[in-house]
């Protein structure tokens, strides 16, 4: 079954966009992107980032804000960030814009796993390509000159000829070694104000996002988490005003839009893709959840 034309956040998608790939502002091969700023870029912008609209990456994103502001769910957590802050997110994370005002400005790094492939793996860039990682950094003045400057040198010499793959390569590990200290200073400091009840309920979210689609019971994410289940309907409901199964079906629903948007299934082999007995429960759940049938969605521009 083929795939309609669509964008995932994929590098070769953008690469393919009728646009300047390289100029004063953006580098963009199918196996590597980096845009300095994303003044310019609107048409792309408006084509691609439908809030609302979820969206799969298919590489992961380095991302700098430099001004202005972006509301955003990803992997089912609403997230804001601003000036200041840098975000890593691994492959294969769902992206759901929610706002972006005009003067938002970021720097965005991105790579295929292709692209470093046989090169030796620091311990945070090898989780970033493991899938599953997401995290947002509030950086001071210093850190974000320091920043500023590891993203001024990859940029500098992605223009070299003949293009120094290899330098490249090595520049990303160094620029992740030194992310993976902001992150632990970070964290060091987020361990101060979080408690013990977040940090399950964040555990919580990383199961949710990878096994809902096959799991839909609270047993099992109790287990995982080694907690009774009632223990855990509790503390999800304290934690976040939402119970387990809000969280859960809210998965299902994000992947059930992914299929339904951007691939030309059946909605008979969605419902299956999915672990439902049959369409008939799929389509009951999916208009109970969204107010619409799969086709009407399907079917909205």
């Amino acid at each position: 079954m083929e795939q309609k034309d669509f964008f995932l956040l994929a590098l070769q998608q953008i690469h393919d966009f009728p646009f300047t790939r390289c100029n004063a502002s953006r580098f963009i091969t199918p196996e590597l992107g980096f845009v300095r700023s994303v003044e310019g870029m609107d048409e792309i912008a408006e084509s691609i980032l439908i809030p609302g609209r979820p969206y799969r990456l298919t590489e992961g994103r380095i991302v700098y804000i430099q001004s202005g502001y972006i509301r955003a769910r990803i992997n089912l957590r609403e997230v804001t960030v601003s000036g200041g802050q840098l975000i890593v997110s691994s492959p294969g994370a769902v992206l759901e814009f929610e706002e972006m005002p005009a003067n938002m400005d970021v720097t965005m790094l991105a790579f295929t796993d292709d692209f470093m492939e046989g090169w030796q793996k620091e311990p945070l860039l090898h989780a970033y390509l493991q899938g599953g990682l997401f995290f947002a950094v509030d950086l001071d003045e210093k850190e974000r000159k320091r920043l500023e400057v590891f993203l001024d040198l990859i940029w500098e010499v992605l223009h070299d000829e003949p293009f120094p793959r290899d330098t490249v390569r090595s520049l990303i590990s160094a620029l992740f070694r030194q992310i993976e200290v902001f992150y632990h200073r970070d964290a060091a400091v987020a361990r101060q104000e979080h408690t013990r009840q977040e940090e399950i309920f964040n555990r919580f979210l990383k199961l949710v996002n990878r096994y809902a689609v096959h799991e839909r019971n609270i047993t099992f994410y109790a287990d995982e988490l080694y907690l009774s289940p009632r223990y855990l309907s509790t503390l999800i409901k304290q934690v976040s005003g939402r119970t387990v199964m809000d969280w859960v079906n809210a998965a299902v629903v994000q992947e059930a839009k992914l299929q339904l948007r951007h691939t030309d299934k059946l909605v008979y082999q969605i419902a299956d893709d999915l672990n439902f007995p049959n369409a008939s429960f799929f389509c009951k759940f999916f208009r109970r959840m969204t107010g619409k049938t799969p086709h009407a969605y399907r079917d909205e521009d």
